[in-house]
């Protein structure tokens, strides 16, 4: 029998689930009350003990007087076990019915076939093929096996680095060549990494131009500040998010590009005339090292002896740490600020003894042609595995309504589209 939850058991149980996400908590139940969703944590006990829990976001639907639920990122059970996901749909189904529900719709983070960090199928690996037509079999709908972004409500790919039990050491040398070189580039001092809170609200209209900025390049709608501050605020009392910025000390580059170039000068005249060859090349290196100088004297004068040019949004919870959103300003991306930044936060999960890195969504498209390569190309440099989902799946509880909202859906996408047009 389904029954209420309170916050504080349903988040310990969250906390402690393998398939434990940010999102199966009730912060983000209250984040989500903030746009016009309502939560209910509900579970399933036996002997007083929860073997299975979920929360459900309840919206009305316009006209209808009728609402659709969302479990974001699907129930929390164990999904080895046909019996349990058969009796929770069932309770579930019950519960949305009796509250004027429609249909739930649920997207699990279970792995559907174990692919390696080029998104390639590791042969004999980890696969939960039958799993998805057990869904099907029960009476959920597959959303299909989407590669796209916007296809579903959260995304179905992902990239995970592993770091359970591993150290700092062994961790960066499974980095990428050239990824390291980057970070190591980046720690030379000029580069420091500041938390936000939503107190300081100028540090909060950077994070959000950062963010703005990088939605105009890469084509994205971002969200507003609003939203960004309630965020914090109810994952903040528990420590459960960080907002990052990462400021660069021009003053401080300045003078390590100085430094460098005295260093160069005094090797060109400590060179013999049979070196000919190499005393060319140190030229050229000078000549670009007085071009980079000039640059950030023009930038000092323009922005001041330092600027922000980096920010993240990490979500903490149960033994993920999750780098949901982020962005840089492209004009400084020369000061790798975003590798700067990962390497921080990917050190700070393993001192806090974090079982995964999550960098989150990407495509499930892997070669060089398609347009959103670069990100995922970005997080395979740190060797985080590609991870492909089983989907998206609604159970349809009601189906005359059901009719009638995609009916009404469908036609508010082709207004919407005949709008956009206009």
């Amino acid at each position: 029998m389904l029954e209420n939850l309170t916050e504080q058991e349903f988040n310990q149980f969250s906390k402690n689930h393998p398939n434990s996400m940010f999102f199966q908590s009730s912060y983000w139940g209250d984040l989500k009350e903030s746009t016009g969703w309502k939560k209910h944590l509900v579970g399933i006990k036996e002997n007083g003990k929860i073997v299975g829990a979920t929360l459900l976001l309840c919206k009305k639907i316009p006209v209808l007087n009728q609402n659709m639920f969302y479990a974001p990122r699907g129930f929390l059970l164990d999904y080895q076990n046909q019996n349990i996901i058969s009796l929770f749909t069932k309770e579930v189904s019950h519960y949305v019915k009796k509250n004027k529900g429609i249909f739930f719709k649920i997207n699990p983070p279970i792995l559907y076939q174990q692919r390696n960090i080029d998104g390639d199928i590791v042969v004999d690996g980890t696969q939960n093929k039958s799993l998805v037509e057990f869904l099907k079999k029960i009476g959920y709908q597959h959303n299909g096996f989407t590669i796209h972004y916007g296809k579903d409500l959260e995304p179905r790919w992902v990239s995970i680095l592993n770091i359970e039990n591993q150290t700092e050491e062994q961790i960066f040398q499974l980095f990428r060549s050239s990824h390291k070189r980057k970070i190591k580039k980046s720690l030379g001092g000029w580069l420091s990494l500041e938390q936000v809170t939503t107190d300081d609200l100028e540090k909060l209209e950077i994070y959000k131009k950062i963010m703005a900025h990088t939605g105009n390049r890469r084509g994205f709608i971002d969200r507003a500040e609003d939203y960004y501050k309630k965020m914090y605020d109810v994952f903040s009392k528990d420590y459960q998010i960080q907002i990052v910025l990462i400021r660069l000390d021009l003053q401080k580059y300045h003078g390590h590009i100085l430094k460098e170039l005295e260093e160069i000068t005094n090797k060109i005249e400590n060179l013999s005339h049979k070196k000919e060859s190499e005393k060319q090349e140190l030229t050229k290196r000078i000549e670009r090292l007085k071009n980079e100088i000039e640059e950030v004297k023009n930038t000092i004068q323009t922005e001041g002896n330092s600027i922000y040019i980096t920010t993240g949004l990490f979500m903490l919870f149960g033994s993920q740490l999750t780098y949901l959103f982020g962005g840089s300003y492209d004009k400084y991306m020369k000061y790798f600020g975003a590798y700067y930044m990962q390497w921080e936060m990917i050190k700070y999960a393993i001192q806090n003894h974090y079982k995964e890195y999550n960098f989150y969504g990407i495509t499930g498209e892997f070669n060089e042609d398609s347009k959103m390569y670069g990100l995922f190309d970005f997080k395979r440099g740190f060797h985080a595995d590609v991870t492909e989902y089983i989907g998206e799946f609604t159970y349809i509880v009601n189906k005359p309504y059901y009719f009638l909202y995609n009916r009404m859906f469908t036609i508010y996408k082709k207004i919407k589209k005949w709008r956009m047009k206009k």
